[in-house]
């Protein structure tokens, strides 16, 4: 007997995450030209405990890929490494769907998710395609990271039949596992093009509204963050980077929500940092916040390529970041930043918070033609032809 599926004759790929924030912030273009080639479109996430989104957000984001004619999923992921009887309880969800919807194909996300899917897609005989976000092991990164997930990866590259990566690091590190097809894509993609196309009467007047409701004078230096609030976003290497520089005309917004604002309020309590220092919670729309800001400060621990750093870039804001991150693949030069060796050196972040204040520079002409390569309308081109040779 025939499904529905059979019966339309469209191939069906599931995009697979361990959170719907990963679905609504680095997969929507996915969606669209996977529906663009003629797929039958399939979503596994966890929408329930949707990560660095609101629940009130990942609703939303249930209802938009249902008007896509998207297929929604519940796959009861848990973040981090999970637990023994969470990680089958997901394995078994997403063996049902794949199963039940006929599904041939599957693109996966995400390190946790990316392991089950995998051990579904062996199982099942279905075709995988995984992307990378970065992976947990990196050059200048911790031994120990390279001892445990490295040869995690290795054991399940058996199993990939291609992998995307998203920084030069990463593709150089994958050639060295046993994967069929390794592909290099710039990141997951930025609105260059319509970013260049806000006037500039438009953007001082978003930067002189924004500025005011945050409390920001025109002389005060605006430092932002924009990520969730987590260990490895590293937002209180900064707040202790602002209290060591003790001056008077540096404020810093954080936007995002996460596990770590308790311990974020509390460190800015104890550094007396209440009237200089903001956590904004979720942000929408960031345009605004990235015009008011004179710096963003971007120096995750671990980052595979860092959409809120590249967006930063394309409007024009001045970065710091980690040279030990995918953030090197765009911050190219001191025309569009500066990197630090150690994000968790108190010192050197503050040193360098100091010395771009002084220099006080906009990334401008030079700069974004740079990072042009990194607009979504490239990267799409490129993930069509992936999705072309993989799934057709």
């Amino acid at each position: 007997m025939k499904t529905k599926n059979q019966e339309n004759n469209k191939r069906q790929i599931i995009i697979v995450a361990t959170t719907a924030s990963m679905i609504e912030q680095f997969n929507m273009n996915n969606i669209k030209i996977l529906k663009e080639l003629g797929f039958g479109v399939h979503v596994g996430t966890n929408f329930k405990n949707p990560g660095t989104i609101t629940n009130e957000i990942s609703n939303g984001l249930i209802e938009r890929l249902t008007k896509l004619g998207v297929k929604c999923h519940q796959i009861d992921f848990k973040r981090g490494v999970g637990t023994p009887s969470a990680n089958k309880k997901a394995f078994r969800q997403l063996s049902k769907t794949v199963e039940e919807e006929d599904i041939s194909g599957i693109h996966t996300h995400s390190p946790l998710g990316s392991i089950i899917a995998r051990r579904v897609a062996h199982k099942l005989g279905v075709k995988i395609l995984y992307t990378a976000h970065g992976f947990q092991f990196f050059k200048g990164g911790r031994l120990k990271d390279w001892l445990v997930y490295f040869p995690v990866e290795w054991f399940y590259g058996r199993w990939t039949d291609a992998l995307v990566t998203i920084n030069t690091d990463d593709y150089a590190v994958a050639k060295h596992l046993p994967i069929k097809r390794v592909y290099y894509i710039p990141g997951v993609g930025t609105d260059i093009e319509n970013v260049e196309r806000i006037a500039k009467e438009q953007r001082q007047k978003l930067r002189q509204e924004v500025r005011r409701n945050l409390g920001i004078n025109n002389d005060e230096y605006l430092l932002l963050s924009v990520g969730e609030l987590s260990e490895r976003k590293n937002h209180a290497t900064v707040i202790k980077a602002i209290s060591k520089l003790n001056d008077p005309k540096i404020k810093y917004v954080i936007a995002g929500i996460g596990d770590e604002e308790t311990n974020l309020k509390s460190l800015i309590k104890e550094n007396r940092l209440e009237n200089k220092v903001q956590l904004l919670g979720y942000q929408t729309d960031l345009d605004g916040l990235y015009f008011a800001a004179d710096l963003n400060v971007f120096i995750s621990k671990r980052e595979g390529l860092g959409l809120g750093g590249l967006d930063g870039v394309a409007h024009g804001l001045y970065i710091i970041g980690n040279g030990n991150t995918g953030m090197k693949d765009y911050i190219q030069s001191d025309d569009i930043g500066l990197l630090v060796n150690d994000p968790t050196d108190v010192d050197e972040v503050s040193r360098t918070i100091a010395f771009a204040k002084q220099g006080k520079k906009k990334v401008t002409g030079k700069g974004l033609e740079a990072v042009r390569e990194f607009d979504y309308r490239n990267v799409n081109r490129i993930m069509k032809s992936i999705y072309q040779k993989e799934f057709m």
